[in-house]
C-alpha cells in the first residue's frame, strides 16, 4: 500500500491547503513535554559569502556565488524560531536564484534523554552530505554531486530527480538522543530524491514522505548511522503515463564518521528505487571523503563520488549509466573569517565516455556575529 494513501497522509496529498503550516507546528507544540528546557542565547546570527571559478573543463561551467545567512531567536525557554535565506548563482547556467532553506520553530529539552522537535521548513532528516551544503563547512570547492547532479532520465515524461536532493522540506520532526545513541522520525511534504523548494515557480505537488533514522556513537569521534524514507516523488498529473497513479520512491541509507587527532573520515551510501509505469529504476551511490588538518591554517581534503542508475526500457532493454568523480583540495585559513581553497577535479559524467578534468579555486568569508 502506498504511504501517500494512508488516512494520516491525506492532508499532504491535498497540498497542505489553508493553515497547513499552522497545523504542523501545532502538532509539534502539543507534543512538547512539560519540562525545563535548555538555556540558549536570545539571538544568533551568522553569514557566509563565497565565490569560485574553474579552468580546463570540457563541460561548460559558470563561476558561482553563494550568499547564506542563518538566524535564530529565542521565543521562550527552549523554543526558537530559525531562518536561513540564501542567494546563489548556479554553475550550469549562471542564473541567480533566491531561496529559503529554513523557516521553522524548534523546541529542545535537555536531559539524559534529550528531545528536539522541529516544525516548518527544515533540512532533510536523511543524508550526511546535507550537513556540508554550505561553503564554509564543505572541505573541497565543488558541491556534493549526491545533492546537485541530476540522474539520467530513466523514463520519458518523468521529473528530474537526484541520488539525494538538497532538500529542505516542510514537515514535522522529532529527534531524541542519549549519550551514545540518537533517533529521529519525520513526516515531510516531499521525497528526499526530489525535494520541494519553499520559493519559486513550477514547484512539484506536495506528497507525503515518512523518514526514520538513527545512529550509535560507540566512542568519542566515531558514529555510525542509518535511515529509511518512503513516499511519493511524482504526481500522476505531472508524468506522461499516469496509469499507475502517483509514483513512489524509497531510500535506504548508511553513514559513518570518524574523527581522530587531526583527521576526519566520513561517507555515506544510498540504495534508492523510483517507481516507473511498468517497473522500478534503481539509483544507488555514495561518497567518501578525508580531511587532514596540516597546521592551524592549512588543511587538505579529498572526496570520491560514485553512483549508478539502472532501469529497463519499455521494450525490455536493460540500461546502465554510471558516474564517478574525484576531487582533491588544499585550504588556507588566511584569517579567522577568510579561507582560500584550490582543487583538482576529474570526473566521468553520466552518458559520456571521457574523463573531464578541471582546476577550481574559491574564496569563502564566514562570520558569526552573535
Amino acid at each position: 500500500m502506498k504511504i501517500s494513501r494512508w488516512p494520516l497522509m491525506r492532508p499532504l496529498r491535498r497540498g497542505f491547503k489553508s493553515g497547513a503550516l499552522g497545523w504542523l507546528v501545532a502538532c509539534a507544540l502539543v507534543a512538547i513535554p512539560r519540562a525545563t528546557a535548555a538555556q540558549v542565547s536570545p539571538f544568533s546570527l551568522d553569514a557566509v559569502v563565497a565565490a569560485d571559478g574553474d579552468s580546463g573543463s570540457q563541460v561548460a561551467r559558470k563561476s558561482t556565488t553563494w550568499i547564506d545567512v542563518f538566524g535564530a531567536a529565542r521565543l521562550a525557554d527552549g523554543l526558537d524560531v530559525r531562518a536561513r535565506p540564501i542567494v546563489y548563482r548556479r554553475s550550469f547556467d549562471g542564473k541567480w536564484q533566491t531561496q529559503i532553506y529554513e523557516l521553522a520553530l524548534r523546541y529542545e529539552r535537555p536531559g539524559r534523554v534529550g528531545i528536539r522537535l522541529d516544525g516548518g521548513q527544515f533540512p532533510s532528516p536523511l543524508g550526511l552530505s546535507l550537513l556540508e551544503n554550505r561553503p564554509d563547512v564543505n572541505p573541497v570547492v565543488s558541491q556534493h554531486s549526491t545533492l546537485y547532479l541530476p540522474v539520467p532520465r530513466f523514463e520519458p515524461g518523468t521529473p528530474t530527480t537526484f541520488l539525494l536532493a538538497a532538500s529542505y522540506p516542510l514537515g514535522v520532526q522529532v529527534t531524541t538522543s542519549g549519550q551514545r545513541w540518537d533517533a529521529r522520525a519525520a513526516l515531510t511534504d516531499s521525497s528526499p530524491v526530489r525535494g520541494r523548494p519553499l520559493m519559486g515557480a513550477s514547484k512539484p505537488p506536495r506528497m507525503a514522505n515518512v523518514i526514520l533514522g538513527g545512529g550509535v556513537t560507540p566512542r568519542t569521534g566515531l558514529r555510525f548511522g542509518a535511515a529509511f524514507a518512503r513516499g511519493g516523488y511524482a504526481g500522476s498529473t505531472e508524468v506522461r503515463d499516469p496509469s499507475v497513479g502517483d509514483r513512489d520512491a524509497s531510500v535506504r541509507q548508511i553513514e559513518g564518521e570518524w574523527s581522530f587527532r587531526y583527521t576526519r573520515v566520513a561517507g555515506e551510501w544510498l540504495w534508492t528505487r523510483r517507481q516507473m509505469a511498468a517497473s522500478d529504476c534503481a539509483v544507488n551511490g555514495g561518497w567518501i571523503e578525508l580531511v587532514q588538518t596540516v597546521s592551524p591554517r592549512l588543511f587538505a581534503a579529498a572526496r570520491y563520488d560514485d553512483q549508478h542508475t539502472e532501469w529497463y526500457t519499455p521494450s525490455g532493454i536493460e540500461r546502465y549509466e554510471g558516474y564517478r568523480r574525484v576531487e582533491t583540495a588544499l585550504g588556507l585559513r588566511v584569517t579567522p573569517t577568510v579561507t582560500l581553497r584550490a582543487s583538482y577535479l576529474t570526473r566521468k559524467g553520466y552518458v559520456v565516455s571521457f574523463w573531464d578534468v578541471q582546476v577550481l579555486a574559491s574564496i569563502v568569508w564566514a562570520r558569526k556575529f552573535k
